[in-house]
């Protein structure tokens, strides 16, 4: 099999392809999924379907374009979506790791002046196995704005 044909003989086709610079490309492509988040430039289908709600919306955004370190160990901190006109980072997430909540507490006591809002694929899912908290809660007890499937109009427009 040739390395531009697709797994499974299965064609996936979409109308826009959306790079890293927000901008949007008509292009037809005939690849397997994994092969189209890696050249759309995005990490999950998720954050691609955020990306092209934002595009068909007109909403100027940059993805993972500034970093911001955190301690105890300097690390680096990379917000998925920034919505310039509202100076709001949004964070894309399917699912909420115990390592993904303590970095997050982290840069936001250390970052107070940054404004980072979460969307999830799905706010009640428990933030582990047993646990009585959702997403959902976990963001509201730390005072995450929070929205599920989609990034609120409201949250870009003013």
């Amino acid at each position: 099999m040739c390395a531009d044909a697709p797994f499974n003989n299965r064609t996936y086709q979409h109308r826009k392809t959306i790079p890293k610079t927000g901008r949007v490309l008509d292009k037809k492509i005939s690849v397997d999924r994994v092969r189209v988040l890696k050249k759309a430039g995005y990490r999950s289908q998720f954050e691609l379907n955020l990306a092209r709600i934002l595009t068909d919306n007109k909403v100027p955004f940059e993805y993972e374009n500034s970093k911001f370190q955190y301690i105890p160990e300097p690390r680096n901190y990379t917000p998925d979506f920034y919505l310039p006109e509202s100076d709001i980072y949004v964070e894309a997430k399917g699912h909420l790791t115990k390592d993904d909540r303590v970095k997050m507490l982290l840069v936001k006591r250390q970052h107070p002046e940054l404004d980072i809002r979460f969307v999830f694929l799905r706010a009640s899912n428990k933030i582990y196995k047993g646990s009585k908290t959702t997403y959902a809660a976990w963001c509201e007890r730390y005072k995450f704005e929070w929205a599920e499937g989609t990034i609120p109009t409201d949250w870009y427009k003013k």
